[in-house]
Formats: structure tokens, C-alpha cells, sequence
């Protein structure tokens, strides 16, 4: 699958290992399976051309009222569980709890204009998984929040989805039986892939009615902690 080998006895393994961008793609770690997964990026940052930028800074997962953190604190100092992030134009710093030793990590994103909007990012797959190239994962992005400059302060996210997800009763099932037009998918996959980024655009707004409950992001304060 363009350069992967997905097996499903070791995709959790790697879904376990992965070093997401907290904000923009923690839908996607949440889902699991079932998602859109790519070798080489489909989206580049000419693609942000006519989109509302993040405003730069401070933000934080919603991660609610069991992930208690003094936002006026450093990010080293969030819990793991708020997704502590630097945004910058094309670039995310956030802070690897899991890390040994703990640090900070840079991160190149994309966030696609259109309707919805499209985070890319890719992850570090580590452990005794080697891939030959660092996966691309995707999530379907909605500004619910701007500032008077039109700069975007909250966001809503979800996985960018296969097709409809295995219904609840098939708990041996990790992916759709119907993959959506132009996904990739080979039997038992837990995962697909596209070409195309009109493919990966109309699924983006097919899996937001398949997500349960979408998860939101907000601007916390200026500044690079």
C-alpha cells in the first residue's frame, strides 16, 4: 500500500508508538483504525492559500474536566493529557512527556483551506517497526472561533475515515467494509490510502456524520511556552 506493509496484528503496536501532534491530529489516535494514511504528504502549505491562519501561540486540547492544568503555567508543566502546543506558520513545538529524556519537539503541519478544513501531519512510527517512509495521517478541521484580525482561537477536529466505520457489534473488525471512491484498501488493512486529494477532501466531510463526538482545540496566549 504506496510503499507500507499494514499488518493488522502490529498496527496497534504502532498506533501505541506514535508521535502525533497533539492538537491537529488527536482525533486520528482516538479512531485508531479506519483512517486515511499516506507515504508522501498530499497537501503542502501552498494549499493554506485563502484559509483563516491558527493564531500563533499557546493552545490546548479540550480534554475535559479529568485533565485539570493551570493554563497560566509553562507547557512542561500541562499534564500530558492537554496537548500543550506551539503553533507557528507551518510548524508545531510541543513538548514530548514520553521522551527520554522529556523535551521539545518541532513538527512540520499542514492546515488545507476548503470546506472542511484538512490537517496533515506525519508520525513517527518507533520500537521494533521500521517503515520506509514516515506515514501522513489526516483529520477534517472546523474554525469555531476567530479573532477581530480573522485569525482562528478554537477548533472542532475528526479522523479523516475509509468509509463507514465496522458497526459496534463486529469486535473483530477494525476497518469499513465499503471504502469510500479512490481509498486504497487491502483485505484486512486496518487502514487505506489515496492519491488523490479530491478524494481525501470528499472524505473528510463524509466522516465527520461517523464521528461520535469530535474533539476541540483552543488559543491559550501569545508567546513560545
Amino acid at each position: 500500500m504506496d510503499g507500507f506493509l499494514f499488518r493488522a496484528e502490529w498496527f496497534y503496536t504502532i498506533r501505541m508508538r506514535f508521535a502525533l501532534l497533539p492538537i491537529v491530529l488527536a482525533a486520528v489516535s482516538l479512531a485508531g483504525c479506519n483512517v486515511v494514511v499516506t507515504a508522501t504528504p498530499l497537501l503542502t502549505l501552498a494549499d493554506e492559500a485563502g484559509g483563516a491562519p491558527l493564531r500563533p501561540g499557546v493552545w490546548r486540547l479540550d480534554a475535559g474536566p479529568s485533565c485539570v492544568v493551570d493554563e497560566a503555567r509553562p507547557i512542561p508543566e500541562w499534564p500530558a493529557c492537554a496537548g500543550g502546543v506551539v503553533f507557528d506558520v507551518g510548524v508545531a513545538t510541543w513538548f514530548d512527556h514520553d521522551a527520554t529524556p522529556p523535551g521539545w519537539t518541532h513538527q512540520a503541519y499542514v492546515l488545507a483551506a476548503g470546506t472542511p478544513r484538512i490537517g496533515q501531519t506525519a508520525v513517527n512510527v518507533g520500537g521494533d517497526i521500521h517503515l520506509n517512509a514516515r506515514p501522513f495521517v489526516y483529520a477534517g478541521v472546523r474554525a469555531t472561533r476567530t479573532d477581530p484580525q480573522g485569525r482562528v482561537l478554537a477548533i472542532e477536529l475528526w479522523p479523516v475515515q475509509c468509509g463507514p466505520p465496522p458497526l459496534a457489534d463486529a469486535t473483530h473488525e477494525m476497518a469499513t467494509r465499503r471504502p469510500l471512491p479512490g481509498m486504497i484498501m487491502n483485505p484486512g488493512d486496518p487502514v487505506c490510502t489515496t492519491r488523490e486529494t479530491s478524494y481525501l477532501r470528499a472524505a473528510a466531510r463524509a466522516s465527520e456524520a461517523w464521528t461520535e463526538k469530535t474533539m476541540a482545540a483552543h488559543w491559550v496566549r501569545d508567546g513560545d511556552r
